[in-house]
């Protein structure tokens, strides 16, 4: 550990190098607008606003991942209170934070995929 306060919330921070490039990717292809430190203020929740839609995005370098309801019901309540829906980026990438073939998803509300089925 550091004595440098900045490295010391940088070592405690829980997303990676290849999370926050994925992030940023994602941000971009979809057109949003990334929340200022990836939803960890008050008042800019969730980590992608893209208008309508508010995503949380959850990312991995490993072949698979663990989906806790905590996740859903957390950026559900944020949505909520912003009016908006909330969803859910799931991507499994390399190292640099691109996806692999087919490894991005996103979950939405049943109620939501059946406004649109």
């Amino acid at each position: 550990m550091t004595d440098m306060p900045y490295m010391r919330r940088r070592e405690q921070h829980k997303i990676g190098k290849a999370g926050r490039a994925s992030e940023k990717r994602l941000t971009k292809d979809l057109g949003g607008r990334g929340r200022p430190a990836s939803g960890a203020l008050e008042g800019a929740k969730g980590d992608i606003d893209l208008g309508p839609v508010l995503l949380e995005a959850k990312s991995t370098t490993n072949t698979s991942m663990a989906l806790k309801l905590d996740w859903l019901l957390k950026i559900s309540r944020e949505a909520r209170s912003e009016g908006k829906t909330p969803a859910l980026a799931v991507s499994f990438i390399q190292p640099d934070g691109r996806p692999l073939v087919d490894g991005e998803w996103c979950l939405i509300p049943m109620r939501r995929f059946q406004e649109l089925t």
